[in-house]
């Protein structure tokens, strides 16, 4: 198993933008990336920023550029599939350091430079949601509000439906993920402290070959799984008392995630009534799953069987999200979902479940297929009693 993406999908990925870009009358593509939310830089050059931030910017012809921060030059370079890089002072951390003695460029030079010093009448802008002042500042400083296009979809279209090489990556990832989910179980012990467990889910996760985790893993038990997501404490676990798991690896550059509710001891038979419909409804949302389906109609479903069993009054939300370089990604499987299940999307089945004393999620990746999707795990899809 290769750990990483030939050179070619990146000049394919290029070579889409661009056609896009010219389809649609604009000069230009920039997005945005930092240290959490890495997916459009690193989809583009596979750079992924620490401590600063970065950028891409694509011109509807010619070579793309990596725009970094003053620190990141040899990083940067031992990293990123675009040859062409340049430092500018927006992309800096966020102590803001002066760099007096570091050559920057600006982004006046950086439009000129993609536009062979024509005019960038039409810029289209990605990552507004994650996209920092001084490098909004920095463009329309450079440009002007008014030619200034949000345009996500021209990447995010692009994301949603995954290469032969892309899916691999996922499949490894959730393949690590369950080695490390047996693994942990084997181990982890009443009394222990969920840090002390999200210790021995990254000791695996990296002796089986994990480029990193894939988010901020889960391990917290107790009142503590009413909440759809938590941090591990220095809480100890203890019998009777249901422990959430959420493990996921990265592999590639691309994520997984496997979610299974755990005990020590036997779960009472309200607790158990409860975890055993949230797997039911769990793998049910895999029947409902096929190309040409449209997405609503499996969250239309998914809601309403959760009503009518009775449990309308947990249900969070559901039943599915995108997944690929980050854990949640576009598009959501929502009741409003208007559009159309294809081959090759890619996403987590994410089943939550919330009471007043406990709560607990099922999740696991999956791709569409023709005929209904691919599971990408399925380890201990049963009720897990230690």
């Amino acid at each position: 198993m290769k750990k990483e993406l030939p050179d070619t999908e990146f000049k394919e990925r290029i070579n889409r933008v661009q056609e896009e870009l010219k389809k649609n009358n604009f000069d230009a593509y920039l997005v945005h990336s930092n240290e959490a939310d890495q997916a459009n830089v690193r989809y583009l050059s596979d750079h992924w920023p620490i401590f600063e931030t970065a950028g891409v910017i694509i011109p509807a012809e010619g070579d793309p550029i990596l725009l970094i921060g003053p620190e990141a030059e040899p990083f940067a370079e031992d990293r990123s599939r675009i040859p062409e890089i340049r430092k500018l002072i927006e992309y800096r951390e966020s102590a803001e350091p002066d760099y007096p003695d570091i050559p920057v460029s600006t982004f006046s030079d950086i439009f000129e430079e993609v536009s062979g010093g024509k005019e960038i009448k039409r810029l289209a802008l990605g990552d507004y949601s994650i996209l920092p002042m001084p490098v909004y500042d920095g463009i329309t400083k450079a440009l002007g509000k008014e030619k200034i296009i949000r345009a996500e979809w021209i990447l995010s279209n692009m994301r949603i439906k995954k290469s032969e090489n892309e899916i691999a990556m996922i499949k490894e990832a959730h393949n690590i993920s369950e080695l490390t989910l047996k693994y942990t179980l084997e181990r982890m012990e009443p009394g222990m402290t969920e840090k002390e467990v999200l210790g021995i889910v990254y000791e695996s996760m990296y002796s089986n070959g994990a480029e990193c985790e894939g988010f901020p893993n889960y391990v917290f038990g107790g009142k503590k799984t009413r909440n759809a997501i938590a941090r591990s404490t220095y809480d100890r676990l203890e019998k009777g008392q249901l422990i959430q798991l959420c493990i996921g690896a990265r592999f590639g550059g691309y994520s997984s995630s496997v979610g299974r509710p755990v005990i020590f001891g036997k779960m009472h038979d309200e607790m158990r009534k409860h975890v055993e419909f949230g797997l039911e409804v769990h793998l049910k949302t895999y029947e409902w799953i096929r190309e040409g389906v449209v997405a609503r109609e499996v969250a239309i479903k998914y809601k309403e069987y959760f009503k009518g069993h009775g449990y309308e009054d947990v249900y969070l939300y559901g039943p599915c999200h995108g997944t690929g370089i980050i854990e949640v990604e576009k598009p959501w499987m929502e009741t409003t979902s208007d559009y159309k299940l294809e081959e090759n999307m890619t996403f987590m089945a994410d089943t939550f479940f919330t009471t007043e004393d406990y709560g607990f999620r099922w999740e696991d990746g999956f791709r569409v297929t023709k005929d209904g999707c691919e599971p990408f795990s399925d380890a201990l899809s049963e009720i897990i009693e230690l």
